[in-house]
């Protein structure tokens, strides 16, 4: 186990990809990984983030879903409702092959911290504020490349033959009515109460209505269209459910718009 700089990291993190099967889908997280690396840099860059932080950032971003890998070779599948909860699985890594030992003991937990919540559906309380800084900083990466994954894959077309990537729900299966009310509201969702694909993307949607919480990260969902490319994709394939399915982007479009404007 050899400790090693954050300019390390990347090299690191790609011979531990290299370790596992080459497959479609260990190849979709090394990618993805690479660009909430990039997100959490433009995050950083835009909210001017403390400096001390950085270091602490680009390290959390690089080994946020390093158990990803272990997860799909043992599970076959990326859901911790199925499986386990991949943050911790991350975690446990990282402290594995001593890749934060040279840090000091405040960095080394800030950055497991940041990894181990990034995927939880409420941030705990009582953080201080280079906590809520760091925790958020990848929460709101990871979200801003699941949107880019998701683009890619309406693309490509590559959905109706993956349904790994959204759970194997059932694809054109309406919305259910507590997703529906979740978005509209700006509550959060449930992850329990998810049946179908465009419950999932709806996921993406309440996102946009509260779950990013950095302007930066709102100006990079607008800029992106990430709204308008959900909503054509889900009229398209469920025409019969177009309204409550335009009903919701709009209030969510409203929403994230409102909040860049007052930011």
């Amino acid at each position: 186990m050899v400790p090693m700089k954050v300019s390390a990291i990347p090299e690191a993190f790609l011979a531990y990809y290299r370790t596992f099967p080459y497959a479609d889908m260990n190849v979709l997280k090394l990618e993805h990984t690479r660009r909430v690396v990039t997100n959490a840099i433009r995050i950083m860059e835009g909210e001017r983030f403390p400096q001390e932080l950085w270091g602490a950032g680009e390290t959390a971003a690089w080994l946020h879903d390093v158990g990803r890998f272990q997860q799909f070779q043992k599970y076959h599948t990326f859901s911790d409702r199925q499986s386990v909860n991949h943050a911790l699985l991350s975690c446990g890594e990282i402290l594995r092959l001593g890749w934060l030992d040279d840090r000091l003991p405040q960095e080394r937990n800030l950055i497991l911290q940041a990894i181990a919540f990034h995927n939880l559906k409420d941030i705990p309380g009582g953080l201080s504020e280079d906590e809520t800084l760091l925790v958020n900083l990848v929460r709101d990466a990871d979200k801003l490349d699941i949107f880019t994954v998701l683009d890619d894959a309406i693309e490509t077309n590559y959905l109706p033959s993956h349904p790994e990537v959204y759970w194997g729900l059932p694809f054109t299966a309406p919305p259910s009515p507590k997703i529906v009310a979740a978005v509209k509201s700006g509550a959060t969702i449930d992850y329990a109460d998810i049946h179908s694909f465009v419950d999932f993307v709806f996921i993406q949607l309440a996102w946009c209505n509260g779950g990013l919480y950095f302007a930066e990260s709102r100006r990079m969902a607008l800029e992106r269209q990430e709204i308008e490319i959900r909503e054509n994709y889900l009229c398209a394939l469920l025409p019969d459910h177009a309204k409550t399915i335009q009903q919701c982007c709009s209030v969510v479009k409203a929403a994230i718009q409102e909040s860049c404007h007052g930011a």
